[in-house]
């Protein structure tokens, strides 16, 4: 049976909205479509109205306001690469987002479409939640603010309430004090990631480490953080960040695994990783302050 959708184009956040309140269910967001649209082939999602946020130019746009990072919902993962070179947080996002699907799919992919997706093995997820990024949100009673690491709640769910889209992430504390990677393993170059682990390190004016984010992904049903790893990274300076330390680091995050075994990856390979990835995200990190 031939299956058929109307498509809506807004202008405007506000609009949007409005449309969504007028269609309710029957109607889906659309960001860069490169998930919805797989799914809806798949006649695993269905919807009689496509609202696209593409044509929104407010929602695309990536800039400082002081030491604060702000990007965009329609920001694409294209355009987190192109601007790699303004910041060490964009460094990192942006050699995440090259690790992500093909160039002409990163063109069109948007970074509120992945987060939203709420895959487990999200690559964007990981770097941005160890930054301690905030999501906003906008809905039919005005905008809210919450931490990334609360935004998805389970497997493909996140906590958008109805009618309401993803504004903008907030990135907080960016300086050339930060340093961030993100490392993953994949059967190929554009898979999702088998297993993943990114690390977020900022530093004070002694070179310690005041602050730490280790947030794993592909090991749970949303990424997960590892808040005794950043335990064990915190007060440690960049001088004394020696290998015990970082063994000491990767051991933890594998603890915070929790893992399973399926058709990709058995659990025992990708807990043995999760300590492998960590170790590596935080010598990347060590080596980018370095200089500082």
């Amino acid at each position: 049976m031939t299956r058929h959708f109307e498509y809506l184009r807004p202008e405007t956040i506000d609009a949007a909205i409005g449309m969504k309140v007028e269609y309710g269910p029957q109607a889906k967001f659309w960001a860069g479509g490169t998930d919805m649209m797989l799914l809806w082939q798949r006649r695993a999602v269905d919807f009689d109205y496509c609202i696209d946020l593409t044509y929104i130019p407010s929602l695309r746009y990536i800039e400082m306001e002081g030491s604060t990072l702000r990007i965009g919902a329609m920001a694409t993962l294209d355009d987190l690469d192109l601007k790699s070179n303004l910041n060490s947080a964009l460094t990192a996002l942006g050699e995440t987002a090259r690790l992500m699907n093909t160039k002409q799919t990163r063109t069109i992919a948007t970074v509120g479409g992945n987060l939203c997706h709420a895959s487990p093995s999200a690559d964007l997820t990981p770097p941005l939640i160890a930054m301690g990024t905030q999501v906003k949100l906008q809905g039919p009673e005005g905008e809210r603010v919450i931490p990334l690491d609360d935004f998805h709640i389970g497997v493909n769910e996140t906590a958008l309430a109805d009618n309401e889209i993803v504004k903008e992430f907030i990135v907080p504390h960016v300086s050339e004090k930060l340093a961030a990677s993100y490392n993953r393993i994949a059967r190929t170059v554009v898979d999702i990631a088998l297993v993943s682990s990114a690390v977020c390190l900022r530093i004070d004016d002694t070179r310690t480490i005041q602050d730490a984010g280790v947030v794993l992904g592909a090991v749970g049903p949303t990424a997960i953080r590892a808040p005794d790893a950043e335990n064990v990274l915190i007060g440690v300076s960049l001088e004394e960040l020696g290998n015990g330390t970082v063994q000491k680091a990767g051991e933890q995050a594998s603890l915070a695994a929790r893992a399973i075994s399926d058709i990709r990856a058995s659990q025992e390979f990708r807990t043995d990783m999760t300590s492998v990835l960590t170790e590596r995200s935080i010598r990347r990190c060590a080596e980018i302050l370095g200089d500082y």
